[in-house]
């Protein structure tokens, strides 16, 4: 039976959720998150996709990807990121297989209101899973770079985002209160 095609609508974000196989540890070490993020800024890049948050956990990634105007460029982000990632823990590890369980999951985001709620999901992830109790705390989300810690300079910022302030600094306030009401 084939698979049925996944809806990507073109210049709308998406959450995009992918698991290690069998929820298996996918990051091991910060090189492994490093690389997985070079890969992703390198490739959102060539194929003009937005970043809008992410969060990598132990065995699993959230994104918020907008595609663009070609909504194919979301399967091809994902199969390039998702590939060399494999490769680069298989090759460490001295094995051989699939890193990740089948495909990834995605679902357009269809509302203004929706897109900042899913992005705060996004970046709670850790403070939900106990590992720090401010998600700001933890190095493999995009939080850090909206209350102005600037980790990752490819990260876009949506236009939800930046509707919460005149400036920088007003924008990180509004969006760290946003975070501690969740």
């Amino acid at each position: 039976m084939p698979r049925s095609a996944r809806l990507v609508i073109p210049n709308y974000p998406h959450h995009v959720i992918q698991r290690g196989h069998n929820r298996q540890t996918v990051f091991a070490s910060g090189d492994d998150y490093t690389y997985y993020l070079d890969n992703l800024a390198q490739w959102k890049e060539t194929l003009e996709c937005k970043v809008y948050a992410f969060c990598l956990m132990t065995n699993h990634v959230h994104l918020v990807i907008d595609p663009g105007e070609n909504p194919e460029n979301l399967g091809k982000l994902m199969k390039r990121v998702a590939g060399r990632q494999t490769r680069f823990v298989n090759r460490l590890e001295g094995r051989s297989g699939s890193l990740w369980e089948g495909r990834f999951k995605s679902s357009p985001i269809d509302s203004d209101s929706y897109l900042l709620s899913c992005c705060r999901y996004v970046e709670m992830n850790p403070v939900a899973a106990g590992i720090c109790t401010h998600p700001a705390e933890y190095p493999w989300s995009s939080c850090g770079s909206k209350l102005e810690r600037k980790y990752f300079s490819w990260l876009d910022f949506d236009h939800i985002y930046l509707d919460l302030g005149k400036n920088e600094t007003e924008r990180s306030e509004h969006y760290h209160e946003f975070l501690d009401a969740a």
